[in-house]
């Protein structure tokens, strides 16, 4: 679990890299292994998390290429909870699986399974991939980089199961998002902000989002629970990393949801943290952060952001990790503490501790 959004990739440009001229296959990996603790008054957790994740591109023409991002997850531990939202399983994952295609220099078009984190924050959509069909429009200068996307989406689970049952119809979430981005990769200022729709969200969604911190949903039978609310409004994110000094990068971000479809005590969703990325030596650099949160009980579908926030939480999360750049891999410590925001029968207060280490991407 991850108490803060991550910087997403918002790279604007449609050309691709240059590859060589025998090998129209590119690809790279990492590896990555947590050890969790976590535990609330329903729940508790402790285990081993390892994962490889494996990023590779297939070049058809100098216009379409083909993008797969898999993850294979093994899971070592013990943990009992009454939502499953994360549960312990082995399990590959698609980050992305998509095909993309650029007619022109300034227009890109993808479609497959795309990932969420693109488009949208971390208040609302954990880091997973929807069946999607993306269509963006890009300007490209010296300095600033903008686009427009549009999007239109299958929620479903991190299996790319959309949960709906018979006579159910397919729910969607179709997104407009306009991005913009300052700066290199040194000094940087990356702003995002969209407009999204849910629509015929499924039964099986409803009754685990009221698990997990929705609470205005019907329960009109044991087998049939629905949201009484729709799910629509904007969303915002930026992120800034100056360097001041020397050794020094000042780091900063927010992120905001509005669900424009129920009242403002239950609808706003918000994240602010800042931090510091100290160069100790050429090989070493030591980085410290510290947000706060606080997410309301309708501002996003809470079965789709469970693993990064929940909703009806409150509370702050702080990390420190070290990265080794001649060695090539990171070492970090997480802690968040999330309350609850409006007391209800099936959360609590909750603690989760990480200890990761994760290599950076290497060449295959």
């Amino acid at each position: 679990m991850k108490a803060w959004a991550q910087a997403p990739e918002t790279q604007l440009s449609t050309s691709l890299p240059t590859p060589k001229k025998e090998s129209k296959f590119q690809a790279d990996w990492r590896l990555r292994m947590a050890g969790n603790d976590f535990q609330d008054d329903q729940s508790q957790s402790k285990y081993v998390d390892m994962r490889l994740d494996l990023r590779a591109k297939y070049t058809l023409t100098s216009s379409f290429y083909l993008d797969l991002q898999p993850s294979v997850r093994l899971v070592s531990g013990q943990s009992q909870t009454i939502d499953g939202a994360d549960k312990m399983e082995n399990k590959i994952l698609l980050n992305q699986a998509a095909a993309h295609y650029n007619p022109i220099d300034s227009l890109r078009l993808s479609a497959g399974a795309l990932s969420q984190r693109y488009l949208h924050s971390s208040l609302l959509i954990d880091d997973m991939a929807f069946p999607a069909a993306r269509a963006m429009a890009i300007y490209n200068g010296s300095i600033v980089n903008t686009g427009l996307a549009v999007e239109t989406a299958i929620p479903t689970s991190t299996s790319l199961s959309t949960n709906t049952k018979e006579l159910e119809p397919t729910p969607s979430l179709n997104t407009a998002t306009l991005l913009a981005n300052v700066g290199n990769k040194d000094a940087f200022w990356k702003n995002r902000v969209g407009y999204f729709i849910y629509n015929n969200l499924p039964s099986a969604v409803a009754q685990q989002s009221l698990l997990l911190g929705n609470m205005q949903i019907s329960n009109e039978s044991d087998a049939k629970y629905a949201f009484i609310n729709k799910f629509q409004g904007i969303e915002a994110y930026t992120e800034l990393q100056l360097p001041v000094l020397t050794h020094l990068d000042l780091l900063a971000g927010a992120e905001y949801l509005h669900n424009d479809q129920v009242s403002s005590e239950d609808a706003d969703a918000s994240f602010y943290w800042g931090g510091g990325n100290i160069h100790m030596t050429k090989n070493m650099d030591w980085t410290l952060k510290a947000g706060y949160f606080s997410v309301a009980p309708e501002a996003a579908v809470a079965y789709f952001n469970s693993r990064g926030f929940e909703t009806n939480r409150v509370g702050y999360a702080v990390e420190t990790s070290f990265s080794f750049k001649k060695e090539g891999f990171k070492l970090g410590v997480q802690y968040k503490d999330a309350e609850v925001m409006y007391e209800n029968p099936v959360q609590s207060r909750e603690k989760f501790l990480t200890i990761k280490l994760e290599t950076f991407y290497a060449n295959i």
